[in-house]
């Protein structure tokens, strides 16, 4: 692409995420600052059309970006501007440098990127499968009541109510405990599930019940990791033109609250340390094929454990949203790190 038409395509594309209407030749050219005749300015789209960039959506219309267009623009043009020290401040002010608590960090990520950016911010929550057991106790609450605490390395504490047809004994219980301590602490909660689930195949004690029951305790923890994403500000969208009363708002909606393939695109984002765009189709996820992710891992003690970003139109401010995605991403990893 020659310098005139990256010019032009840049021109374009800043003035549609400005006004949200496809941008005409004769606006263009009188924008554009090249001093370019608007039949000039034609012959230019017309190539920008033809190499899949532009779009005409109605016949009499001037041109809006593609997702080929934005893709373009991001990778080639796009100047990324820093965090404003407006910004900065906020999110020191909501998310803090030390966090009482760790649901209250995470929703605070979550609502300054949605204010800030007037769409929808997400965090996906630490995954705890990589947790390292650490210990679990069982507890007799009553004659056959039997309470099973179980403990990670991250301080993930999980509490599940066993009723049995055998009365076990504080020494029993003790027993179990100490056996189950030396067989699978240490390792992490997903291999204490496999093993587990093999030597119960091969053992038919009694206690294999309170064994047992511990598993079924650790796999919930697991199964609920599939789906433990915040979202906040999604009903932002409705305010959005390119997407209010359409099909695919519906099915977008559907999919925040279903979360599961939504899950599985931002655990991609965490392979890496930089800022990752999904524009349009590139998730390879149909409800947001009219839409763009901007996500960033966050990283606690060193270890990358979630990611968090926007969900929006293709029409976004990638030049202010970029940074404010990463900005956050280390302020909350900074703030969870503190905060043990």
């Amino acid at each position: 692409m020659d310098e005139r038409a990256r010019h032009l395509l840049k021109s374009l594309i800043e003035q549609h995420i400005a006004k949200g209407v496809p941008v005409g030749s004769r606006q263009l050219a009188r924008d554009a600052g090249l001093n370019i005749s608007p039949a000039t300015v034609r012959n230019v789209m017309a190539d920008l059309e033809d190499e899949g960039y532009l779009i005409s959506p109605h016949t009499s219309a001037g041109r809006i970006p593609t997702r080929v267009g934005y893709r373009f623009f991001v990778d080639a043009l796009l100047r990324v501007v820093p965090l404003s020290a407006e910004s900065n401040r906020l999110l020191i002010h909501r998310i803090g440098f030390r966090a009482p608590d760790v649901e209250q960090v995470l929703h605070a990520a979550t609502g300054i990127l949605s204010e800030l950016t007037h769409m929808a911010g997400f965090v996906r929550v630490p995954r705890r499968a990589t947790r390292i057991l650490r210990h679990v106790d069982f507890i007799a609450l009553h004659e056959h009541e039997v309470l099973a605490i179980f403990v990670t390395d991250k301080g993930d504490v999980e509490n599940r109510l066993i009723r049995t047809e055998h009365s076990f004994g504080a020494a029993e219980l003790t027993q179990a405990a100490n056996f189950f301590n030396a067989t699978y602490g240490g390792r992490p909660l997903q291999d204490v599930i496999h093993n587990l689930q093999r030597d119960l195949q091969q053992s038919r004690h009694e206690m294999d019940l309170i064994l047992r029951s511990a598993m079924e305790l650790g796999e919930e923890m697991l199964e609920e990791d599939q789906q433990r994403m915040l979202i906040e500000g999604e009903f932002q969208w409705l305010d959005l033109p390119e997407l209010a009363g359409s099909e695919r708002l519906r099915e977008l909606l559907a999919a925040v609250r279903q979360k599961r393939d939504l899950v599985h695109l931002l655990d991609e984002s965490m392979r890496g340390s930089e800022v990752r765009l999904f524009i349009g189709e590139e998730s390879g996820y149909a409800p947001l094929s009219d839409c763009s992710v901007v996500s960033a891992p966050y990283s606690v003690d060193g270890e990358v454990v979630g990611v968090l970003g926007v969900i929006g139109p293709m029409r976004m401010p990638y030049q202010q949203i970029i940074p404010l995605v990463g900005g956050t991403a280390q302020l909350l990893g900074r703030a969870l790190s503190q905060s043990g």
